[in-house]
């Protein structure tokens, strides 16, 4: 079998020796067989789905464990949740993060009461119409309630071990331990020793299996603050937002991953472990694990560890769905900020077959200095110190926006900028693009990915993203495929149906003193 993965790696390098060759192209379907016969998948009887890669070149382990849940599966009046439970799910069970649980379980519980009465009687404070004398009586029953809650925290303290999970992976030699929330799919993912392949199934398991959401309330401080840090005091993630509000409204990509300001102090305990237990379920689960393994010993261990989570039925998905634009979108954010503005076009989801002809046009259009926008706003007529498209933005799953991110020079020079996006476009309408243009585009894009796919990390995030989001892990390989497969014309006839002022959103930044 190392001799199959030395003949990988050679295909690998070799194909990154020639894919900037002029009009050199990819084969990808030896490429695609010489991996394809080295997976094999599964799923449990309790609906989790397992994809196992076995490549012998070095003795370790990518695991990857992705969550069809992120923040589009949330309502609007309990954003960032996802996010929120990202954090809580590494505080540990009943085994793991405490020295003795038995003596820790009656503060968590006093916790858990108080922390909810303090939660309910701010939500009644919000109510505009209590008298003075009705929100004084309230405020003393809640400043004696948050005194309490204090001794409780201090109490459970005493037992609480701090990322025990983490001090354990980095005996066993982890690298990389960590983990991510998107609109679509919440990610946890290590790469450790392949010995080490079964604890990682046991300690895994167990943070799905029965969490313990220890530490809740100053977890909760916790992603405020980073909210602070990494929003409310940055006006290019407010004018991101301020895209997401406007493009999207109230439909479950209208908002940020990390949540809003005001509703991320108001995240209750219990709306939050319902929250868990009705999304975090094994059919929305998959696991993909790639390195030096045995097909059959893997699937026994993910099975003796995974097989304890039990089937629950699938969700309801938030009822507020995206509502089809019917003109023009614009907004201004007023900030002490560098200009910038985003600009993007309503497009259907990744499923949608016109996706890759969506992902040819971004690099036509933005990725490197030969691309069209970057050398004529960048390059040529600096108007802009840097052009960035997002081609699904902000996810995957739920009709999309296809977005430019432009850093301007001057905010005067916005309907320029507009202007010259609108003649590139239409460029592209009356000439097209040339077979030489094209074939580069479809080299680097790749290249890069044959890049991702060349570490154990890069190929289990992508199986688990391909199966999980676009249902099938051969995807990845038939994208290549089909972006190999994407002409000048379907580009053309994709930028006269959607790129259309009616389907537009723009946001601005307007710079202030």
């Amino acid at each position: 079998m190392r001799s199959l993965a030395r003949f990988f790696l050679f295909l690998v390098l070799n194909f990154l020796c020639i894919i900037y060759a002029a009009d050199e192209k990819f084969d990808i379907t030896a490429f695609r067989e010489s991996v394809e016969k080295r997976i094999q998948k599964k799923i449990l009887p309790n609906g989790l789905r397992v994809i196992v890669m076995r490549n012998t070149s070095n003795p370790t382990v990518a695991c990857y464990l992705k969550i069809g849940v992120g923040s589009a599966n949330e309502p609007f009046d309990r954003a960032g949740t996802a996010h929120f439970l990202e954090h809580l799910l590494f505080k540990g069970t009943p085994t793991l993060g405490t020295t003795n649980f038995k003596k820790e379980k009656p503060y968590l519980e006093q916790i858990i009461a108080d922390g909810e009465r303090i939660d309910s009687i701010d939500r009644i404070l919000l109510n505009p119409l209590l008298s003075d004398k009705e929100r004084e009586i309230i405020d003393v029953r809640k400043h004696v309630l948050e005194n309490r809650l204090s001794r409780w925290q201090k109490g459970a303290q005493k037992y609480i071990i701090s990322e025990e999970d983490s001090q354990a992976y980095s005996l066993a030699g982890q690298m990389g331990y960590n983990a991510y929330t998107t609109s679509d799919v919440t990610n946890y993912q290590i790469k450790l020793p392949a010995e080490r392949l079964e604890m990682w199934a046991d300690l895994e398991s167990s943070r799905f299996l029965n969490p313990v959401l220890r530490e809740f309330y100053p977890e909760r401080k916790v992603i405020q603050e980073e909210r602070r840090m990494r929003y409310d005091s940055r006006p290019t993630s407010l004018l991101y937002e301020l895209f997401l509000k406007t493009a999207f409204g109230m439909s479950p990509y209208g908002k940020p991953v990390i949540g809003f300001e005001k509703s991320m102090q108001r995240l209750r305990y219990k709306e939050t472990y319902d929250f868990f237990i009705t999304n975090y379920i094994p059919s929305r689960m998959v696991i993909a694990i790639v390195g030096d393994v045995e097909f059959e010993n893997t699937f026994r261990i993910i099975e003796k560890y995974f097989g304890r989570l039990k089937a629950r039925p699938t969700p309801e998905f938030p009822p507020t769905v995206y509502e089809p634009q019917k003109g023009k979108r614009i907004a201004y954010l007023e900030a002490k900020n560098s200009p910038m503005m985003i600009t993007g076009w309503a497009r259907p989801s990744a499923l949608a077959s016109e996706d890759r002809i969506f992902e040819v046009l971004s690099r036509v259009l933005g990725d490197g200095q030969t691309s069209r926008l970057v050398d004529r706003l960048v390059i040529r007529e600096k108007l802009a110190g840097s052009v960035k498209i997002g081609s699904t933005t902000p996810g995957d799953k739920l009709s999309t926006e296809f977005a430019i991110f432009i850093d301007a020079f001057d905010a005067a020079l916005y309907p320029k900028i507009e202007t010259i996006i609108a003649e590139e476009l239409k460029r592209i309408v009356d000439e097209g693009v040339s077979q030489s243009e094209l074939q580069k585009v479809k080299n680097r894009y790749a290249a890069e990915f044959i890049q991702v796919l060349e570490k154990n990390a890069g190929m289990a995030d992508a199986l688990s993203y391909y199966d999980l989001l676009l249902r099938d892990w051969r995807r990845m390989f038939t994208s290549l495929e089909e972006i190999e497969g994407v002409n000048s014309t379907q580009i053309q006839n994709l930028i006269k149906k959607y790129f259309t002022d009616s389907q537009n959103t723009t946001v601005y930044i307007k710079p202030t003193p």
